[in-house]
């Protein structure tokens, strides 16, 4: 990795950050989620630019839960064919994953935007109108809903019991704005063995065994107006290896970025229990430190790993 500069963000220095902390307990012991359970679900904190559609955040709510959504909204939708029906199935997979399918016969290479206790992104439909991506869970009791612009859309749920072992950390955005993950795993410094981001990875299988943590990037970039999430996840409950994992939300100042205003938001879970949430509101430096890299401590918590 190139030898950026990096400065760390603390109190009044290069740019000036707003951070608001929530914390959304989970839904937890339900093998159904219900429409009423959707509608009450916790979803994320407004950040101004992240906008959707009416008809995109109104399926939030409404995807494929057909008379029972209309009942309790008061108004009927309008009924689909059968050979339009859009259908969704979330499997659960190793290392507290799951495996997400999308079927919309009727909305080929169609935006879909993914919403998952408080963690959404957007991307798009193949030429037979399917989509297949690979998810980590943020909570035992998982839903999953997928919106389209027009408002159909559908939920899936699965249990993955495997939560309880993985710590999460989620940064997420619109936009293209240089903002990254990074986890620096027992000591490791950048660049070097141990430190996960997107363009080192680190390994599914590591997670599920216990021997590191890995990084899921979700989202289309290529999209107008993309909605971009980065997953990082740490076998807290069977690690191999004691100590602490570093967590910074670090941002590249680029051509596109400099002298603008940019907001992210974070959220973080330990073992599925609860989701804490970070929004960041900040002003980005003048475009003559193109290339360096700010490090943002305050926005995710380091993960302390200890045998079980």
């Amino acid at each position: 990795m190139p030898d950026y500069k990096r400065y760390a963000i603390a109190g009044a220095t290069m740019a000036t950050i707003l951070l608001t902390g929530q914390v959304m307990q989970m839904t937890s012991g339900k093998k159904h989620v219900s429409a009423a359970d959707v509608q009450a679900m916790p979803l994320p904190v407004a950040l101004s630019d992240i906008k959707l559609t009416a008809a995109e955040e109104e399926a939030i709510v409404t995807a494929s839960l057909d008379s029972t959504v209309s009942a309790s909204q008061g108004a009927e939708q309008p009924k689909v064919s059968d050979a339009c029906k859009v259908g969704m199935t979330a499997t659960p997979m190793a290392a507290a994953l799951v495996n997400l399918e999308l079927s919309a016969p009727c909305a080929p290479n169609e935006r879909v935007v993914i919403h998952h206790n408080g963690m959404m992104f957007a991307e798009v439909t193949d030429d037979a109108g399917m989509f297949t991506t690979t998810i980590p869970a943020l909570s035992e009791t998982s839903v999953f809903i997928a919106s389209f612009a027009s408002g159909e859309g559908a939920v899936a749920n699965a249990k993955v019991e495997e939560i309880s072992s993985f710590d999460r950390a989620v940064v997420q955005m619109q936009g293209n704005l240089g903002v990254g993950l990074h986890a620096r795993e027992f000591g490791a410094a950048y660049g070097e063995k141990g430190h996960i981001w997107r363009e080192a990875p680190g390994e599914i299988a590591d997670g599920a065994t216990g021997f590191g943590g890995f990084l899921i990037q979700l989202g289309d970039a290529s999209l107008e107006s993309p909605l971009m999430a980065e997953v990082y996840s740490f076998p807290s409950g069977f690690a191999k290896e004691i100590g602490s994992v570093e967590l910074s939300v670090d941002i590249e100042i680029t051509a596109a970025n400099c002298n603008k205003d940019i907001e992210a938001q974070t959220l973080q879970t330990s073992r599925g229990a609860q989701i804490t949430v970070q929004t960041l509101d900040m002003s980005m430096p003048a475009c003559d430190a193109v290339g360096d890299f700010l490090m943002l401590k305050k926005m995710v918590n380091d993960m302390k790993v200890a045998f079980n």
